[in-house]
């Protein structure tokens, strides 16, 4: 089967002599209007686009821009008159795989279309993974039913038509990155670019060079130019992790591209212009942040016009049944296995839990819970050490199902029935409730332990 080639050239001789010299090898189709061959490649599909360089309203790079926005894949190869350096370097930047001078020989189309067709197969494979990828990424849904997330899912709704800069602000765990992504897939720009750059990840210098690019010389090593992230994201959206991480200098140059989009790569005297929009993320006090002079006072202003607060896990406790039985049957089917229950007493344990590394720190905790369980019930001695001693009740040396020890080490009498409870209580949290290691560590028959426990209600609480 032949492989087909659109080619889009202003001049007729042009698409003469390549529909003549091509025509026996491969199906050529030939427009010599831009905006009718992208109707074409909307209807149907092309292994390769033909560019030539005189187009009247595009240059390669807009052409490109065009082509890209079509959504499908195909190899673009430019046409030259003959070999111009200023041309090659703004088919470098527009990504454009190859060019072929005019007029165009069979041979040299053979000679690149081999490696082309390797190329598009590749990035075929990618778009499939990327697929996938993204199939998965829509089954991460913000889950909670609380008053504190269906505020938060409210203003996302409200917010993500617009470009307004959106700042979500939370503790480390609590979701910032999904809600990022939510208010992309919620917008218009969800077809093009979303990329993410953690600035706490990045050492100062680097910051600058991943964000704007940079030119060749720039600095020691950078013997070529490159495009930065703001150059692959134009028309679509960047997402900016912990932004209170990043350093005042790059702070006042993304004030300047999010005020008039424009920035600089390092090293570069050119104004470049893009159309970004920012959604950035914080786990600190940006308030706190200006005052002590590590963050721009006018950037913060300017992030705060639209912010979005991330409640902790603790305060919306309401979400934890939910949220824990959304990770079980995500896990289940991961790991194909039959989906386990999470008993009542057990869910009690999690419900207390403060979770200081939030949601996912809970998706840890399910994930080992299910892997560690024996049986279709998840109950309380397979829930993690922390949970049964809860992280307030280490600081306040509380055992669970007795209480705070304060309260009892201050009685003026004590009895030895309450002494003995604490006693077994504090086994049971040592050994995360395995009772045949408890049974252990007090030197008794497990026959005893239980009755114990019966007994002093430990079982209930």
């Amino acid at each position: 089967m032949k492989k087909s080639i659109l080619v889009v050239s202003e001049r007729k001789e042009t698409l003469k002599q390549v529909r003549k010299a091509l025509s026996e090898v491969y199906e050529i189709i030939t427009f010599n209007n831009l905006l009718d061959a992208l109707d074409m490649l909307r209807e149907s599909d092309f292994d390769v686009v033909l560019l030539d360089e005189y187009l009247t309203w595009f240059n390669f790079s807009e052409a490109k821009r065009k082509l890209n926005g079509i959504g499908k894949d195909f190899v673009v190869i430019g046409l030259l008159d003959e070999e111009n350096e200023a041309l090659i370097q703004e088919m470098k930047e527009a990504d454009i795989y190859n060019y072929l001078l005019k007029p165009v020989d069979v041979k040299e189309m053979n000679r690149i279309m081999i490696p082309a067709l390797r190329s598009l197969e590749i990035v075929k494979e990618k778009r499939k993974l990327e697929e996938k990828l993204s199939d998965t990424e829509d089954e991460n849904e913000i889950i909670g039913q609380s008053a504190r997330i269906k505020e938060v899912k409210n203003l996302i709704d409200k917010v993500a038509e617009s470009d307004l800069t959106v700042l979500i602000t939370g503790e480390n765990g609590v979701g910032k990155e999904l809600i990022a992504k939510e208010i992309f897939k919620k917008s218009d720009r969800r077809k093009e670019n979303y990329i993410t750059i953690s600035c706490a990840s990045l050492p100062e210098d680097l910051i600058e060079r991943e964000l704007f690019g940079y030119e060749r010389g720039a600095f020691l090593g950078a013997t070529t130019s490159k495009k930065g992230i703001l150059e692959e994201a134009d028309g679509g959206t960047v997402f900016l992790d912990e932004i209170s991480a990043m350093d005042l200098k790059a702070q006042s140059k993304v004030l300047r591209v999010i005020e008039y989009g424009e920035f600089r790569r390092v090293g570069g005297n050119k104004s470049r212009r893009v159309d970004v929009r920012f959604i950035v993320s914080t786990n600190k006090d940006l308030k706190e942040e200006t005052e002590k002079g590590k963050f721009r006072k006018d950037l913060y202003h300017r992030l705060t016009a639209f912010p979005i607060e991330v409640a902790p896990l603790r305060d919306r406790k309401d979400d934890i049944p939910m949220l824990a039985n959304y990770f079980l049957n995500k896990i289940v089917k991961d790991l194909r296995r039959e989906i386990p229950v999470i008993s009542g007493d057990a869910m009690k344990y999690l419900m207390e839990y403060s979770y200081p590394g939030n949601i996912r720190e809970l998706k840890n905790m399910i994930e080992r819970m299910v892997i560690l369980c024996n049986d279709r019930n998840i109950d309380v001695e397979d829930l993690p050490l922390e949970i049964k001693m809860k992280s307030d009740t280490v600081e306040n040396k509380t055992v669970i199902g007795v209480g705070p020890l304060k309260n009892i080490l201050e009685q003026e009498i004590y009895a030895l029935d309450e002494v003995e409870k604490v006693v077994i209580a504090m086994a049971l949290q040592k050994t995360r409730w395995n009772k045949q290691e408890t049974s252990k560590l007090l030197g008794i028959g497990r026959t005893t332990l239980y009755e114990k426990i019966r007994k002093y209600g430990l079982d209930t609480k």
